[in-house]
């Protein structure tokens, strides 16, 4: 009896739903198809979104590596900010209502608890001056000395990373290169790094701190749960310095660094245009807006050619210069 008595028609039509699913999909888009189009505008919001986000957070990592001596402030370094019980700061007044209208008292200068640096008992680690503590204050002791160790490496290496960036100095100066290969080293492969210099600068914080404690801590599992705590923390206020600090302090200067690169912005923003056009839309018409956009940045390269020769009557076009700026 033939094989054929035994097969599935079910199996057949699932054959044949497949097969045709994949003729569909070889079949070329159409130029006026609506859904295509469609697809295509979705696609073009969603990356103009995107850039926008990218602007801001590549415009903020332009203004941290612009401030100068203004990252002691930002990153503390100095041994006082970490020894200090207290710290001054401006507070809030009262304010006082008056027909549903609020008026404010001003500000006040106030002490506030250095927290948890106000825990640090001595300065020194050695096993004399560690002797004469409790159990409760040697404990508050280690977690204070660890917690500033930790940050206080953290934030120098950070601060030192960001000098490598000066303003208008050099290739690493430009803030073109600071906006398209800068910032996104610094959120991928810094970011990941300071996973590893998080947890490693609190180990060493905290068996410099005290050893003893270090060791229980290990045996406990305390000092791995605050390594790991710190480790973490670390790796979050990195991202969050980079990416919502700058918008928070000065969201004037960061804006009007992206006006000023907003060439660089409408450049990506374009590209990403071109893929969508690609991915979605008939292959004729994606080739006509990827000519036209590679037209446009080939026009803008040459404009701006002319300007800087223009404004550098001396330059011959063989020196050292790294603005690549002429070219975006």
């Amino acid at each position: 009896m033939s094989s054929n008595l035994f097969e599935s028609d079910i199996k057949d039509d699932i054959d044949s739903e497949v097969i045709d699913e994949e003729d569909d999909d070889d079949e070329p888009k159409e130029w006026d198809d609506s859904t295509s189009w469609t697809s295509f505008a979705k696609s073009v919001f969603i990356y103009f979104i995107l850039t926008i986000f990218y602007a801001f957070f590549s415009s903020g990592f332009v203004w941290l590596t612009s401030r100068g001596s203004d990252l002691d402030y930002i990153l503390p370094t100095n041994e006082e900010f970490y020894t200090a019980p207290t710290y001054e700061t401006m507070k809030q007044g009262p304010s006082s209502e008056i027909n549903c209208n609020e008026t404010p008292s001003g500000s006040y200068a106030a002490f506030v608890d250095n927290f948890p640096y106000n825990m640090i008992v001595t300065k020194g680690s050695s096993p004399e001056e560690l002797a004469g503590l409790s159990k409760t204050e040697r404990l508050m002791n280690w977690y204070g000395k660890t917690v500033a160790g930790c940050f206080k490496t953290n934030r120098g290496w950070f601060k030192w990373y960001l000098d490598c960036f000066p303003p208008g100095e050099g290739l690493f100066g430009n803030q073109t290169f600071q906006i398209f290969i800068a910032f996104p080293f610094t959120i991928v492969v810094i970011g990941f790094l300071s996973l590893g210099t998080g947890f490693w600068s609190a180990f060493g914080s905290a068996t410099s701190a005290d050893m003893k404690v270090t060791v229980w801590g290990g045996f406990l599992l305390y000092a791995w749960g605050l390594c790991f705590a710190l480790m973490g923390l670390v790796t979050a206020r990195f991202l969050a310095t980079i990416c919502f600090y700058p918008m928070s302090q000065a969201w004037k200067d960061v804006a009007n660094i992206m006006a000023c690169n907003i060439t660089s912005f409408v450049v990506l923003f374009g590209f990403f245009c071109c893929g969508a056009a690609y991915d979605t839309l008939d292959e004729s018409i994606a080739g006509i807006m990827g000519i036209v956009y590679i037209v446009l940045i080939c026009w803008n390269i040459y404009k701006n050619a002319i300007n800087y020769f223009v404004d550098n009557p001396g330059s011959t076009g063989t020196g050292r210069s790294t603005n690549i700026d002429l070219f975006i």
